[in-house]
């Protein structure tokens, strides 16, 4: 009998963590953070661990922990030293020895490659989501899971959207981040240009824009929308950056091979479609020039963005949240409307606008669903990685829209198979 064990990732959106235990082996897939609390799984030590891509709340953890081996693409295995080294650097929440212990266990793979462990073997699928991310698919005594991560169906500016040609699929987890049938997200060209229209009005009125974004995907996605409406004539604005966003987009331009084949044109035809890269001259932000910043990290918990919010006391100014902003954070605060905030010793009262564009890497509720529809139907599904109403809300939808047997664990669930 196959067990799944939930470690983190129920009824959350965070702390992603799922244990397959068969006959004679055990595999982790994914070892992630909480992105507002830091908690994390509690997991032994020595196991193996399959990591599905770079963020925070899917591979934040395994510093914590000494691993037999570590598996992802060779991107993932880049942008996590750049997911490590910011939350050393936000959290010291462990030491520089753990980063290089945890790098020495990582054995890269390329997409449809498959790996054989005996009597586990898996292969890892494009999802859609950011640089190298992947759906990852098991057997393992003779039961075929397929687990999502975080996906994307739909388009992006940076890569493909995820893979549905998979093999045949017992069970499948997948991710419900926005599983609720009230979760339907604009187009893209739509949300674009809304940005573009907030982004002008602000600089027009002398105002500055500051956008956090995650480091990996997020400050991708929106650098190459701002330098693209840039280079075509739409928008006339200076852009600084800042944080580890500025190593990680040099990741990206490093494996163009793995990108959608439009930008990776763009970057072989000799433009850099991120725009020019480096740091922030603080002096030039913090005058009276407009300019937009976009700078880690994307849920205000910390980073270099926190020096630029005290630029809200200015009611020129504007700050807009451009993904999902997770209970207890900062960025989820100035969401809901508060006024009044210290990131550091002083008070900043908020006199600028605050807006949210949701540029999610995540598939909405319709993509999600069209998803399901093109994969091989499962036998059964569990549905984790969303808040509780959008887990239960999906597994209602899966169950009885799509008449496949759903499931919402909470932590430490085992599910036999």
């Amino acid at each position: 009998m196959v067990l799944l064990k939930f470690h983190g990732g129920c009824q959350e959106v965070g702390k992603s963590c799922v244990e397959v235990i068969g006959k004679e082996k055990r595999i982790l897939l994914d070892c992630g953070a909480s992105p507002n609390s830091g908690e994390i799984p509690n997991i032994e030590n020595n196991l193996e661990v399959i990591v599905s891509h770079a963020h925070y709340d899917h591979c934040g953890a395994i510093p914590f922990y000494k691993f037999k081996k570590i598996y992802c693409t060779h991107p993932t295995a880049d942008l996590m030293y750049i997911t490590w080294k910011e939350t050393l650097n936000i959290s010291k929440a462990y030491k520089e020895e753990d980063i290089y212990r945890s790098l020495k266990s990582v054995e890269t793979l390329n997409y449809y490659e498959e790996k054989d462990l005996g009597s586990l073997k898996f292969k890892l699928y494009n999802a859609g989501h950011i640089l190298g991310s992947s759906s990852i698919y098991l057997e393992i005594d003779g039961k075929k899971i397929l687990y999502t991560g975080d996906i994307n169906e739909g388009p992006s500016r940076t890569v493909r959207s995820a893979d549905t040609d998979i093999d045949e699929i017992d069970v499948l987890i997948i991710e419900s981040t926005y599983g609720s049938p009230l979760d339907i997200k604009p187009s893209r060209k739509v949300l674009e240009k809304q940005l573009i229209e907030e982004v002008s009005e602000t600089i027009e009125g002398g105002g500055k824009v500051i956008i956090p974004v995650f480091s990996v995907g997020r400050a991708q996605e929106i650098l190459v929308v701002l330098n693209n409406y840039i280079r075509s004539g739409q928008l006339d604005a200076k852009i600084y950056t800042d944080g580890s966003l500025i190593h990680a987009t040099g990741i990206y331009l490093s494996y163009k091979d793995w990108l959608n084949p439009k930008l990776k044109n763009t970057i072989e035809s000799g433009i850099n479609p991120f725009g020019d890269i480096k740091k922030a001259d603080e002096k030039k932000v913090f005058s009276n020039e407009p300019c937009i910043i976009v700078s880690t990290s994307g849920m205000l918990q910390g980073g270099p963005v926190l020096k630029y919010l005290k630029l809200l006391k200015d009611e020129k100014n504007k700050l807009i949240l451009t993904g999902h902003q997770a209970e207890g954070t900062l960025g989820k605060a100035l969401e809901e409307g508060i006024r009044e905030i210290k990131p550091f010793k002083n008070t900043i009262k908020i006199r600028g606008k605050v807006i949210k564009l949701e540029f999610s890497a995540h598939s909405d509720y319709n993509s999600l669903v069209r998803y399901i529809k093109k994969i091989p139907k499962p036998e059964k599904a569990i549905v984790m990685h969303g808040e509780r109403y959008q887990s239960l809300s999906f597994a209602m939808t899966i169950w009885k829209t799509l008449k496949i047997p759903a499931y919402v664990p909470v932590e430490g669930t085992v599910i036999p198979l």
